[in-house]
């Protein structure tokens, strides 16, 4: 099973920079490169470059994009922030994926309250080689003295629907 987080089936979408992310990615990058000296790239100016360059970002860039602005714990005014996109990036990335993902997720629910099975789900076939033993009804004790559970009282038909729901059981089996 691929655990790879993140929705499937948004795995290997592109969504194209709008120009105010590309104006700001570019300002950060020309900054960073006329006050960089020593020529040590610093976290997020490839990262920069190459969304400028592509004009586009895939989902698993946007999901670390995210991810890193979520994670993130330094100054706004610091270049790594602004290598990152700054707050235009984090509020583009964001309301992206919160669109698409809402996109894909308002029609299962609608399908949902119109009475649909559950469409979060995935479909998959069951295996009926495993069974779980605390889902198999109890099988009834029956005493070979049938008359004299009916005399104490005991209603035999009860045992009777026990054998009766199991024999269906099995039969599904």
């Amino acid at each position: 099973m691929n655990k790879m987080g993140g929705n499937n089936q948004l795995r290997g979408k592109y969504w194209e920079c709008p120009e105010y992310v590309l104006n700001c990615l570019g300002t950060a990058v020309n900054r960073y490169e006329s006050t960089n000296k020593n020529g040590k790239p610093t976290e997020g100016y490839k990262r920069a470059k190459g969304i400028i360059e592509d004009n586009k970002i895939e989902y698993n860039h946007m999901k670390r994009i995210k991810n890193w602005f979520d994670n993130y714990e330094g100054e706004h005014s610091d270049i790594e922030y602004r290598l990152n996109g700054g707050k235009t990036m984090h509020n583009w990335v964001d309301s992206t994926l919160n669109r698409e993902t809402a996109a894909i997720k308002g029609p299962k629910k609608i399908k949902m309250e119109t009475g649909m099975a559950n469409q979060f789900l995935k479909t998959h076939e069951k295996d009926n080689t495993k069974i779980n033993s605390h889902s198999l009804p109890s099988t009834p004790k029956l005493s070979k003295d049938i008359k004299g559970q009916v005399w104490r009282g005991k209603p035999v038909y009860e045992e009777i629907e026990k054998i009766k729901s199991l024999i269906i059981y099995e039969s599904k089996i």
